[in-house]
């Protein structure tokens, strides 16, 4: 029988392999040119993802691997060069040793939004029900139904709801 000590340092080891089994997974998954095999390879590291789902190259997911931290729901549409910041830490800088500065949180992509390129979606944040991210808008609070939001921090400026869609036929 293994003593405690080694029983750890084995823990260790196949945690330290499994995570860069995910990192080599989420390498390949931004540079995958055919989106179904990207949002599997995702799915695989531990994120949660709805249907219909499309997730464009080079988006980003910093969650430590925790599985379900970050939740897409049916429908979402995610721009190239996006990030979901779920766990922030200022790593090796001397300031984490001084301050609490770790910033963990839930991120939760509701059905039918769509994330503009280059955003980036801060811990613990939800983003509503068919609600517009501007491109290189950055999130930093809940955003509602149907919001158009962005800037940075990112700000509410419409409603998608009272955009009707146009007649294009005549074009």
């Amino acid at each position: 029988m293994l003593n405690p000590k080694k029983t750890n340092i084995i823990r260790n080891i196949i945690s330290i392999l499994k995570a860069g089994v995910f990192s080599l997974l989420r390498l390949i998954s931004r540079n995958m040119i055919i989106p179904p095999f990207r949002v599997i390879l995702l799915r695989l590291t531990g994120i949660k993802i709805g249907k219909l789902v499309m997730i464009n190259m080079d988006t980003r997911f910093l969650d430590d691997f925790i599985p379900g931290l970050i939740q897409i729901d049916d429908g979402v549409a995610v721009a190239p060069n996006v990030t979901f910041v779920a766990c922030s830490y200022p790593n090796r800088s001397f300031i984490g040793n001084l301050y609490d500065l770790e910033k963990r949180g839930k991120i939760h992509v509701k059905e039918g939004a769509w994330i503009g390129t280059g955003a980036v979606i801060n811990p613990g944040i939800t983003i509503g029900k068919g609600a517009v991210i501007g491109s290189n808008a950055v999130v930093t609070k809940n955003v509602e139904d149907f919001s158009i939001m962005v800037g940075v921090p990112a700000r509410k400026i419409g409603d998608v709801r009272k955009k009707p869609k146009r007649n294009l036929s005549g074009i």
